[in-house]
């Protein structure tokens, strides 16, 4: 007998960093010049003066700051191909269900996701750089969108690498120029007062991995608290193999824990995303 679906839509958001920058050299024409009298007046062009180079002001970095992050990043998984699966509750104003999802990943460049119930798949997933395909089964549809339709989607902005970086446990929002570092008598933090957001991350205070990342948005009522727990070695590295996702505004809060059961690296895996004709297609 076919399972009881309940589809859900994930908010995951993106942020596209725009950075263009064009030099344009207009080079000048040199002329010969010829003089025909001695009394002749000759023009000679007058060179422009260069202006002084400005030498920017180094930005100073807290040295425990400097420390503390270094080590997060060093304790980051290395990999090109990594496989993930993981037990998924997600709790929202549209959906309270519980899930196996797993992740195919291949660093920098794409995530897959299948979601199912009961062994039965119920949603696929594949997010790039620059677009988002989900493949409803439920309801025999398929939602290609560009990357940028998700951040339409909530306020909360996580560009691709954001989402690696939630993923790996690693940090995010955080300004290391606005940062201030703390020794508590139970825990480590870093409070970091950026010009969008205000992060607190609190580390735990043997191991210095981090434990919660609470994350407040200055311009919109909106934050996001993520807590990392049940480190484990993996690939070498401490891993944080429960995770939880919460997301609230004004209106409503979306909230989602995760339980990593398995993490292995892989080689050539197949990403499958192929479109059924029949299925209709949402652009």
């Amino acid at each position: 007998m076919m399972a009881n679906f309940s589809f859900y839509k994930i908010k995951i958001t993106t942020l596209l960093f725009m950075l263009m920058s064009m030099l344009l050299l207009l080079p000048a024409c040199h002329r010969n010049k010829k003089i025909k009298k001695t009394d002749e007046i000759v023009s000679v062009p007058i060179k422009p003066i260069a202006p002084t180079p400005t030498i920017p002001t180094p930005i100073k970095i807290d040295a425990a700051v400097s420390s503390l992050l270094a080590k997060v990043n060093n304790n980051e998984i290395v990999f090109k191909e990594l496989a993930l699966k993981l037990k998924t509750k997600v709790t929202s104003p549209d959906l309270n269900q519980s899930f196996t999802t797993n992740i195919r990943w291949k660093k920098n460049e794409k995530i897959w996701l299948s979601m199912s119930i009961i062994g039965i798949e119920g949603a696929r997933v594949l997010i790039t750089k620059d677009s988002i395909k989900i493949m409803d089964k439920i309801n025999n549809r398929y939602v290609l969108k560009p990357l940028s339709y998700i951040k339409q989607k909530t306020l909360v902005d996580l560009s691709f690498a954001d989402i690696e970086n939630l993923l790996l446990g690693q940090l995010v929002f955080v300004d290391s120029t606005k940062a201030k570092y703390v020794e508590n008598a139970t825990n480590t933090t870093i409070n970091a007062d950026g010009v969008r957001f205000l992060t607190n991350v609190l580390f735990d205070k043997t191991s210095k991995n981090p434990t919660s990342i609470f994350v407040s948005d200055k311009k919109y009522p909106q934050t996001i608290d993520v807590k990392y727990d049940n480190y484990q070695m993996q690939l070498g590295k401490p891993f944080s193999m429960d995770r939880e996702l919460k997301m609230k505004n004004n209106t409503s809060t979306f909230e989602m824990i995760a339980k990593i059961q398995s993490i292995e690296v892989k080689q050539n895996m197949e990403y499958p995303f192929t479109i059924n004709p029949n299925y209709k297609i949402e652009k």
